[in-house]
């Protein structure tokens, strides 16, 4: 009896010497509905909180927002980090990060709010009394930036920012996709030339994208570091979502053939790397700014490290480093699917305390109203989280019942089927 939750797609000119099997998979073309009807629902219930504690709301939605974006950013750069050497074991399941860094259009589509509405009150360098020397609350250090930090250059670099995504993103998912219909040996030619050009685009988008997004909520303060801690963990979760989905898919009856033990080792192997590599350069971070010890550097600290803010710091210590290391750090654990699946969930929920823990203390920072100053959950946050991942994850689930799963005519295909770590 087939699988409810999957079809089988025939491809019409495939070359079967490349296809393990007959047939190839997509998902079912109805499952998407399920978490877009939850995304719609989260959204329309966070919506509320906008004619509430408006302030509140528009950072639990940057927030949300960020963290889908983030996952994307760093699907892309999976997928050209593979591209550039022609890593051939990844080929069975690199349609996974495909799907997640086809989602720009939607994540552009979703920003606009926070670009046409909630700048005000996110971002306090647009108060235009903060640029006025006769005015009270005239800041110098603020008026200093104004060269980068006005609304007109704003829209402008997030404009180039998601041109840069959209089209490096397109061009790859383009490639690859039309392998299935149109297979072609020079495809992957073309997947390393825009892979390789991409790449510096790419860095330097999301680098300038951290800065912008989330360090400009306080603008008093800066670290020429924080771009690359924005990369570093956005790239994390990407790894634990695509491991996520292909657990998943396997679960559900697909890809028990086309991906194994062998490929969930490899991604377990980059979950466990890049979690050291995520707190190489949170402390890199901390640590030089606790020996400059420049009062506009140590003020973002010292926001995270008091009211509260110090259980988060704590926590994510433990439970973003210290848990995921130790267990992620025996060959076994990143063969056994539960123990491997429950900490890429456990990823994905630590690094959106990542980023809420970089983004709402300033919230008290940009009103200086106590009722901000303590460490809490809000329901907004939850609502606004689940919206916006129901979206996002609905999304890339329909672009699965669009195509096959898995890139079976790319020409290392083959080789990926048979791939065995040394």
């Amino acid at each position: 009896m087939a699988n409810p939750l999957s079809r089988l797609f025939d491809p019409v000119d495939a070359d079967r010497d490349r296809v393990a099997r007959k047939y190839q998979f997509t998902a079912d073309s109805r499952a998407w509905i399920i978490p877009l009807a939850l995304g719609v629902a989260g959204l329309l219930i966070g919506l509320v909180g906008a004619f509430g504690d408006h302030y509140s709301f528009w950072y639990s939605y940057l927030t949300a927002w960020v963290f889908c974006l983030s996952i994307s950013i760093g699907a892309l750069f999976f997928v050209m980090f593979q591209h550039v050497p022609r890593s051939k074991w990844v080929t069975a399941v690199r349609r996974f990060p495909e799907m997640l860094m086809a989602n720009f259009w939607l994540l552009a589509l979703l920003g606009l709010p926070i670009f046409l509405f909630g700048m005000h009150d996110l971002y306090h360098w647009t108060h235009a009394e903060l640029y006025d020397p006769n005015h009270p609350d005239y800041d110098a250090l603020v008026a200093g930036k104004q060269a980068y930090l006005n609304v007109p250059f704003f829209y402008a670099r997030i404009v180039f920012y998601f041109a840069v995504w959209i089209t490096v993103s397109t061009k790859l998912y383009r490639y690859s996709v039309q392998q299935d219909t149109e297979p072609r040996d020079d495809v992957g030619d073309d997947l390393r030339r825009v892979s390789a050009w991409g790449i510096p685009l790419v860095a330097l988008a999301t680098a300038f994208a951290g800065f912008d997004l989330i360090m400009s909520l306080d603008p008093h303060w800066f670290s020429t570091m924080f771009g690359v801690y924005f990369f570093a963990g956005g790239f994390l979760a990407s790894i634990a979502a695509m491991t996520f989905m292909a657990l998943a898919y396997r679960s559900a009856g697909m890809l028990s053939h086309e991906v194994g033990e062998e490929h969930y080792h490899d991604l377990g192997k980059y979950l466990f790397a890049f979690t050291v590599f995520w707190t190489y350069i949170a402390f890199s971070q901390y640590m030089l700014i606790w020996y400059g010890n420049l009062p506009e550097e140590t003020v973002w600290f010292k926001h995270r490290l008091e009211h509260g803010w110090e259980n988060v710091t704590t926590a994510l210590i433990w439970f973003h480093f210290i848990l995921p290391f130790f267990i992620l750090i025996p060959r076994f654990t990143k063969r056994i699917v539960p123990i491997l699946a429950v900490m890429c969930g456990w990823i994905l929920v630590m690094h959106y305390i990542d980023l809420w823990w970089q983004i709402r203390p300033s919230l008290y920072v940009a009103t200086h109203n106590d009722a901000y100053l303590d460490a809490a959950f809000i329901w907004t946050d939850f609502a606004l989280w689940i919206g916006m991942v129901g979206l996002f994850v609905g999304a890339t689930m329909w672009r699965a019942s669009r195509h096959a799963i898995t890139p079976y005519n790319d020409p290392y295909y083959a080789f990926s089927l048979r791939f065995q770590n040394v």
